[in-house]
């Protein structure tokens, strides 16, 4: 997957929650991708931060994220964490958690399969 194939495309990926610790009175609970937990680490440190598995998923615009963590945490911030390259690192790691989400080929052309028997299906029950 190339970066043309992402422009102006939403996709879903997991997210996770992050359980973190700002001091000794607040604790704060965040729905957030699975990367953005390395800002929130790095921003109140990682004994602070508690990452647990979500069974949902976010919505994202993947040419769109650098910016959206920049305008979130700062540029400064985001770049110390992924680098100071515009965004190629963290387009990288967002490519391989799309692509986690995928199926491979033969589950996919199974399932499809499986769709279009149901469909059938169903038409046929309605001509009776």
């Amino acid at each position: 997957m190339n970066h043309k194939e992402l422009i102006h495309s939403d996709f879903q990926i997991k997210e996770v929650e992050a359980v973190v610790r700002r001091d000794a009175f607040t604790t704060i609970h965040v729905h957030v991708p699975p990367y953005e937990t390395n800002i929130l680490r790095n921003l109140f440190g990682r004994e602070n931060v508690t990452v647990f598995e979500r069974p949902s998923k976010t919505t994202i615009t993947p040419e769109q994220e650098y910016d959206r963590l920049c305008a979130k945490y700062g540029y400064e911030v985001v770049a110390k964490v992924f680098g100071e390259d515009d965004g190629d690192r963290l387009m990288e790691i967002v490519e391989g958690l799309m692509a986690e989400g995928r199926l491979p080929t033969h589950e996919q052309t199974l399932e499809k399969a499986h769709e279009t028997e149901s469909t059938q299906e169903s038409k046929g029950a309605k001509k009776r």
